[in-house]
């Protein structure tokens, strides 16, 4: 009978700070930030363990790297199990941006032993391939990405996994298979890896001093994904690209009846109609035609004809300059 009394007001006591701890991980996670640290500041040690504490702290806590103390200091406690996976997790984010990547390696490592089909297993796997990409581990990476994508074979997954492995290709010297992989998704409907499949792609055509394709890619970017990060990277990088190569353009000198400017290339009809309207004001003449690539439609915009290559070159840096952007000459 006195078990019975003692028993009762603990799991009474346990239930009380199970359910307070829910309700400020709730709050924090609707986004509800004052609500959630009233709440922690009027909860003693005494009603939830000291981890799960530490744990709201450091999702309330403005600084990295305080937050990250935060967490570790938790993982030193006794924090509930629900909490100690995402703990994992956001340290990993954390280590691996600020790239410490022996400490990356040990939490990958420790949530992997720990939860081999947990919730967070992809990411960790993810973090697990970047790890020998870092450490140059190609051959070693390219065996783990393709372990990912036979069990990651669909959906955004799996374009990540393609990312990844691509990426690897492209640091063991694979740039053919690498290069199949990003135009292959790169052709994908949606999902979160055609936008970096495109930036790949210009980058790659940019290091071969490609410039048709390094336009080509950055337009498609350009038009899928307008706030992508690395657009104006790549403005940059082929705008040193382009000047270099309009002194070296000598068979479209030759061969070129005329020339325009290349300003866009679109894959939806209506976005290179909006692009044409964008240069009216030039009073040059503007055309939109039609081009096949690799079994699939384009339409590009192309603005003004020209029978000296200079004139166009000089109309083309004009451009430029009044829209932030890259163009080309094209002979036609």
């Amino acid at each position: 009978m006195k078990l019975a009394r003692f028993i009762f007001p603990v799991l009474l006591w346990s239930l009380a700070s199970s359910a307070c701890a829910d309700n400020i991980y709730s709050l924090i996670r609707q986004g509800r930030l004052k609500e959630a640290a009233d709440s922690l500041s009027g909860v003693s040690t005494a009603s939830t363990r000291d981890g799960n504490l530490l744990f709201f702290r450091s999702l309330l806590e403005e600084n990295a790297d305080r937050a990250a103390q935060l967490m570790e200091a938790a993982l030193k406690t006794s924090v509930a199990a629900v909490y100690r996976q995402e703990i994992y997790y956001r340290l990993a984010q954390y280590n691996f941006l600020a790239g410490d990547y022996t400490r990356l390696a040990q939490l990958v490592s420790e949530y992997r032993a720990f939860w081999e089909a947990g919730k967070y297993r992809q990411e960790m796997l993810r973090f697990s391939i970047l790890i020998d990409e870092r450490n140059r581990a190609y051959d070693a990476g390219i065996r783990q990405a393709d372990r990912y994508l036979l069990e990651y074979n669909s959906g955004s997954a799996y374009q990540w996994g393609i990312i990844d492995k691509a990426r690897l290709m492209r640091g063991f010297d694979k740039n053919v298979a690498a290069h199949r992989l990003l135009r292959g998704l790169s052709r994908e409907k949606s999902g979160p890896g055609v936008a970096p499949a495109l930036y790949l792609l210009a980058t790659e055509a940019i290091a071969e001093k490609n410039t048709d394709n390094a336009v080509f890619y950055y337009n498609l970017l350009r038009e899928g994904y307008p706030a992508a990060v690395g657009l104006e990277t790549l403005v940059s990088r082929m705008g040193v690209l382009s000047h270099a190569l309009d002194d070296d353009n000598q068979a479209e000198r030759i061969t070129g009846t005329y020339y325009s400017v290349q300003v866009g290339v679109f894959s939806v009809k209506g976005n290179a109609n909006r692009q044409a309207d964008m240069f009216k004001a030039y009073d040059r003449k503007i055309e939109i035609k039609q081009k096949k690539i690799s079994d699939v439609k384009y339409h590009v915009v192309y603005v003004g004809r020209f029978t000296n290559y200079e004139e166009a070159r000089k109309f083309k840096t004009m451009l430029e300059a009044n829209h932030n952007e890259v163009y080309q000459v094209v002979a036609r």
